[in-house]
């Protein structure tokens, strides 16, 4: 299986990918995107961390975000990481090492996460929720573990607002259809965000979003958009939602890669954040 195929799989299941290095590098690329970086300063600024506080990072992946954060806990505080995989706790453990940030990171399962009633001060999650089977039960099990009075940040992609635009209006709304539709996961979760916290009885004090933009691919250097999928799943998402006729993913590929080539190319993605009080 190529890079370009195994991209298509996704976060869900990244033990069991045959070629789990592409999608931890992809985890890197995302967390260079410019949006992912301004959605992580404002975070920080929001929360406010103080030394000896306690975090925990739901789904925190190689752990960077985590890592940063343990700084503004001092040497009292600690920052705590969960996931799925085993691949991103090894990954995150060697980088927090590498930093020498008070952090530790375990393999845990978001919709039962192995801690006590009331024991952190803050708990976040980024661009989990759209990989998890109930993104609600996910986050009743954030607000159990927190304390009173204490912070929950969720920051987290809505895929309905994908464009992508290469020179052809009608092409650019066929995608736009395609990705309103939720397939196997709530992929749509970001703009739903708010919601979600005040169901859970939190009271909203911040929200925000950022958009990435991809403004030039060269297709013969990269099989994919940083730190996106191919263009090949792109086409199969079409395809399970009747937007696109199975014998012509070859030429809808083949479209996108000459605009691209072409300087013809642009896509756009937004992500949306909001901070609440327990």
């Amino acid at each position: 299986m190529n890079p370009e195929q195994t991209h298509a799989l996704g976060y869900g299941r990244v033990d069991d990918d045959p070629n789990v290095s592409v999608l931890l590098g992809t985890m890197d690329e995302t967390g260079r995107w410019e949006a992912t970086l301004q959605l992580r300063r404002w975070e920080q600024e929001q929360l406010r961390l103080r030394p000896g506080q306690r975090l925990l990072d739901v789904g925190c992946g190689l752990g960077d975000a985590a890592v940063a954060l343990a700084g503004d806990l001092g040497d009292t505080g600690l920052a705590v990481g969960v996931d799925l995989s085993v691949a991103m706790v090894v990954g995150a453990r060697s980088r927090s090492r590498v930093r020498h940030r008070s952090a530790r990171f375990a393999v845990g399962d978001a919709h039962r996460l192995a801690a006590p009633d009331r024991c952190f001060d803050v708990v976040r999650s980024e661009r989990t929720l759209q990989w998890v089977a109930s993104p609600e039960t996910a986050v009743a099990e954030m607000v159990r573990v927190l304390r009173p009075g204490g912070l929950l940040s969720l920051i987290d992609t809505d895929w309905s607002t994908f464009a992508i635009d290469v020179g052809d209006s009608s092409f650019a709304q066929r995608v736009h259809d395609a990705m309103q539709v939720e397939r196997r996961r709530p992929s749509t979760i970001g703009s739903r965000l708010v919601d979600l916290i005040r169901d859970a009885g939190l009271l909203v004090v911040g929200q925000t979003t950022a958009t990435q933009r991809w403004t030039s691919w060269n297709p013969d250097e990269s099989p994919t958009p940083e730190g996106c999928f191919s263009m090949s799943s792109l086409a199969e998402d079409l395809v399970d939602v009747g937007e696109l006729d199975k014998c012509d993913v070859d030429q809808f590929v083949s479209t996108i890669h000459t605009a691209a080539r072409a300087g013809r190319f642009s896509m756009a993605l937004t992500i949306f954040g909001a901070v609440a009080v327990i």
